[in-house]
């Protein structure tokens, strides 16, 4: 059965192949990187109820300061379009970084193929995400 939640994630009751390992989601950060404050707020709350750790920003800037400069994360949950530095932009500096450079990146993002950036991407989710699918896009990068 799928639920949508606020048109935005869809949620499947049954929890299968996506699901974590507890001891595995414990160790792993996910930095999730979205300027709509309550689609990010609700994807942090059902990555959380995974026993995963995360990290989230409202905008790409302070992301890319916080990570070159605090924390690096096991994966980056990336959307593309956003106001000021954009998912683009976000993957360029990114990319010029060696440490952050070997940290997966998921867009989360509505954007059309052509329209994504490729460089520096490992996997794409489109939006309304499938909460099974960006638990599972986690999960592969959180072993």
């Amino acid at each position: 059965m799928t639920v949508r939640l606020r048109h935005v994630i869809r949620v499947h009751t049954r929890t299968h192949r996506a699901a974590a390992k507890p001891a595995a989601a414990k160790r792993c950060l996910v930095a999730i990187i979205e300027d709509d404050a309550e689609f990010r707020g609700m994807l942090r709350e059902l990555i959380e109820e995974k026993q995963y750790r995360v990290v989230a920003f409202g905008n790409a800037a302070e992301a890319l300061a916080t990570l070159r400069d605090e924390v690096v994360p096991d994966v980056i949950l990336l959307d593309v379009s956003m106001p000021g530095m954009d998912g683009f932009d976000f993957l360029r500096f990114r990319n010029d970084d060696p440490r952050l450079a070997a940290v997966p990146v998921v867009l989360v993002t509505n954007a059309k193929p052509n329209e994504r950036p490729t460089v520096g991407v490992n996997d794409v989710v489109r939006k309304p995400i499938d909460i099974d699918e960006i638990l599972f896009a986690i999960k592969r990068y959180c072993v």
